[in-house]
């Protein structure tokens, strides 16, 4: 019988709620690890996602790469989206993170990622030519249906084709296979260690008080997470890295390379990992602080505009919601990030609307 200690532990890396991850555990042959894993085209494609949110021009995270939960079910994984304040916003991220966007120098988006179900409030997508599959869940479905028009119409201006149902290769992503067909192959090689850290993203939150966490990905093998703390509110590294080599839910990653400033008094570190021998690749960890009042301050406005539960930004903060912005002496005065998140969600709508009055 599974042990409730064993459901918690699981959850701290998945995010999964404790009814859900005690029936998923439940299903699982006896011996099985806590969080299988995945393999060949399932792999590939959750490391392909994986590479493109990180790729995707997003900030201040109410959850690591704005997901809730990750349930790696082994015929049908789902990846649930946190409640975001600009329900467009979040639409994009997928409409225009992880779908391909064309062209034959584009690296965005996912070549060949088709959606097979759509509807109420979730979408199942897949791999043409393969059996992978992918729920994700929390989109807004009328979010979601102007951000693919909206696409359409890009698409149908540019000359290209819009790939989310489209039953082959658009005529971008043929090009992009003839000219740069080498990037997946590399991908592909370094896809069980992506798929190994989606399916654990969520120890990112459990683990660490972060103030945001920043991706980006590098020579096509290498992951990288750049968290920024609060001074007073600091994880050790070394405490994220035994999270993550955890003996029962653990990623055998190899430590390569330390840069850290931590015994001087400082707080700047750098961690190079390599994969372990069945899942090779790179993954790349690193730590920032900040220690000016205004900038925390900023950072605790930004955290609960985009929808961050106020106990969570007291607890990375130390601040309560809403506090004021004081600038520290020899501060550079320009704290407009909630007013640019504003503007961008503005532009958002705007561009909806158009595209609606042009559609009817």
């Amino acid at each position: 019988m599974l042990s409730d200690p064993a459901i918690d532990l699981c959850r701290r890396y998945t995010g999964e709620t404790w009814a859900g991850a005690k029936e998923r555990l439940g299903k699982l042959p006896q011996g099985s690890p806590l969080i299988p894993a995945a393999q060949g085209d399932q792999a590939f494609l959750e490391a392909e996602v994986l590479r493109a949110l990180l790729e995707f021009p997003t900030t201040y995270t109410t959850r690591p790469l704005r997901i809730l939960r990750v349930i790696p079910d082994e015929t049908r994984p789902v990846v649930r989206f946190a409640a975001d304040s600009d329900p467009d916003g979040l639409a994009d991220l997928i409409a225009w993170g992880l779908f391909s966007t064309g062209g034959k120098d584009d690296l965005r988006g996912i070549r060949g990622l088709r959606i097979i179900e759509a509807g109420h409030g979730r979408i199942d997508v897949g791999l043409l030519g393969s059996d992978a599959r992918l729920r994700l869940e929390g989109i807004p479905e009328a979010a979601w249906r102007g951000a693919e028009a909206h696409r359409h119409q890009w698409a149908q201006r540019i000359g290209e084709v819009a790939p989310f149902r489209h039953g082959g290769p658009t005529p971008g992503e043929h090009a992009f296979a003839l000219e740069h067909g080498w990037f997946e192959e590399a991908w592909r090689e370094v896809s069980a260690l992506g798929s190994a850290l989606l399916r654990r993203l969520l120890i990112f939150r459990s683990g660490a008080d972060w103030l945001d966490m920043a991706g980006f990905t590098k020579h096509a093998s290498t992951y990288g997470f750049r968290l920024t703390f609060a001074e007073s509110h600091w994880t050790h590294h070394d405490t994220l890295i035994e999270h993550l080599t955890h003996p029962v839910c653990r990623i055998a990653l190899k430590e390569d390379m330390r840069t850290c400033a931590c015994a001087f008094g400082e707080r700047g570190c750098r961690i190079w990992f390599d994969g372990p021998e069945q899942a090779v690749g790179r993954f790349d960890l690193q730590f920032l602080t900040d220690q000016r009042d205004c900038e925390i301050a900023e950072y605790n406005q930004a955290l609960t505009y985009t929808g961050s539960p106020s106990e969570e930004n007291i607890r990375v903060t130390g601040r309560r919601p809403g506090a004021a912005v004081v600038c520290s002496p020899g501060c550079h005065g320009r704290h407009d990030t909630v007013a640019f998140l504003r503007r961008m969600a503005e532009g958002r709508h705007k561009e909806r609307a158009q595209g609606r009055r042009k559609a009817s």
